[in-house]
This record gives C-alpha cells, structure tokens and sequence, in this order.
C-alpha cells in the first residue's frame, strides 16, 4: 500500500498548523489584500518610465542643438554639413530609451519599498517561505519543527528551495492581470532575492555571534522580524540608484562621445 496519500495529508496538515501559528502572532498578516492593492504599482512604474523618458527625449534635442550651435560637431568635411542631422535621432533616441529605463527602475524600485514599507511585503513573504520551509525540512506534521535546531547549511538550502518556489508561484497574485501582474511578479521577484540575501546574512551572523551551528526556524523567524525590513529596503534603494545611474551614463556617453571623436578627426 502506498503512503503518497499519508504524505500529502501530512504535508497539507503541516501547512494548516503553521499558517494558523503565524496568524495568531502579533503583526500576521490575515489576508492577501495588502498586496493586491499594490496594483497601483504599473500606473506608477510606467509614469517614471514615461516622464523621464520624454524628459529624455527633449533634452536629447537640446543637447543636439548647443552642441552643434557652440562648433562642437563641426568638421571640414564637405558633406558634414548635411550627415551632422543624422545626430539628432540619436541622441533622442539615447534620452529616450536612456532616461525612460533609468525611470522604469526607479518606478520599480519606488514601488518596491513602498510595498516593503506601507504593505508589509517582507513579512508575507518570511509567513510564506517558513510555511514552505517547515514542511521541505522535514515534512512534520505540526509547527513543533519551527522550534528545532537545524544545522546551518540544510537551513540555507531549504530557505533557498522555499524562496524559489514561493517567488515562482502565483501566491498573492490574486485578481492581477495583464501588466499589473507583470509588474508585480517582477517586484515579487526582485524583492525575493534581497530576501533570500538578507535571510542568508542574518544566518551567517547568528552563527558567529553565538558561535552555533545549527539554528532554528523559529529563531531566524524572530531575526527576519527585528531586522528583514529596513535591510531590504536599503538594497533595494541602492539597486535602484545604481540602475538610474547606469542607463543616465548611458545617454551622457552618446552625448559625449561625438564631440570628442570629431575634435580627434579636425
């Protein structure tokens, strides 16, 4: 006789014990609510990406028109003259595309703290992945494995398995269609990465300060609480900054370049 059946019925109880544990603690998050609200989130994204974009594109043509004003793409070739214009759609280009991406990851990014911050996205997920987490340790049928020392590395490698399948999974994606449940996978994404890093770190730390190695589900739950928050949110501040700053230099090079490559060609 198999025991598939007894398994799964174990599993499915695992996963009703904890979630029931975790929405009796203080600060649970009872409903998938908070989350789907963040729809607003593609309005936002795509107003960054347009706004800058745009900006983009003006400043493209108003850079074109100082440089070739002031001499800086002036060159003694007798067709020059005509061939310079060829420029102008490549810096509106340059700004558009430029900018308008720094924008995109900027909106991303905004929206992605904003749903750490005010929709408390961090802590559905750590409720998520410990629910997912409990059950790949062992498959025990209550939340008493929440309490039990694992050792260091079988408690990174099950994390890693239930970030990887909470993030992949179409969990608190509920009544989201089109481009906003495209963004907000992307956002679910992106923040469940910082997760996973974050929780690692916070691993790593325990670790040494108590000179341990093995730790409990419970007590990484209680770390993720105090300090998951405000260590997402400042990864995601500088991913998002990096990226502004990466796809911005990217227009100021196109804008750049031709005048130095023609003041080399007089």
């Amino acid at each position: 006789m198999s025991n598939a059946p007894m398994k799964n019925e174990q599993q499915q109880s695992a996963a009703t014990s904890i979630r029931a544990a975790a929405a009796q603690k203080p600060g649970a998050l009872r409903s998938v609510g908070s989350f789907s609200k963040a729809g607003a989130a593609a309005a936002t994204v795509a107003s960054r990406a347009l706004g800058l974009g745009a900006l983009g594109f003006v400043l493209g043509i108003v850079a074109f028109l100082i440089e070739k004003v002031t001499g800086l793409l002036a060159h003694p070739a007798e067709y020059w003259g005509t061939l310079v214009y060829v420029l102008l759609p490549v810096y509106m280009a340059a700004g558009a595309i430029g900018l308008g991406t720094a924008g995109l990851w900027r909106g991303i990014g905004r929206v992605a703290m904003n749903l750490v911050k005010e929709h408390k996205i961090c802590q559905r997920i750590v409720e998520r992945v410990f629910e997912r987490a409990a059950i790949l340790a062992e498959g025990a049928s209550t939340p008493e494995l929440l309490r039990k020392p694992l050792p260091i590395q079988k408690l990174r490698d099950v994390l890693s398995r239930a970030i990887t399948a909470y993030a992949t999974s179409d969990d608190d994606e509920e009544g989201l269609k089109g481009f906003t449940r495209s963004i907000i996978r992307r956002l679910k994404l992106r923040v469940c990465l910082h997760v996973e890093t974050k929780l690692i770190e916070l691993i790593g730390e325990e670790a040494r300060d108590r000179s341990t190695v093995e730790l409990t589900l419970e007590r990484l739950q209680e770390l993720a609480e105090e300090k998951l928050d405000e260590r997402v949110m400042d990864a995601l501040d500088g991913a998002r900054n990096q990226q502004a700053m990466v796809w911005g230099g990217l227009f100021a090079a196109v804008v750049v370049l031709p005048p130095i490559a023609l003041a080399l060609l007089r």
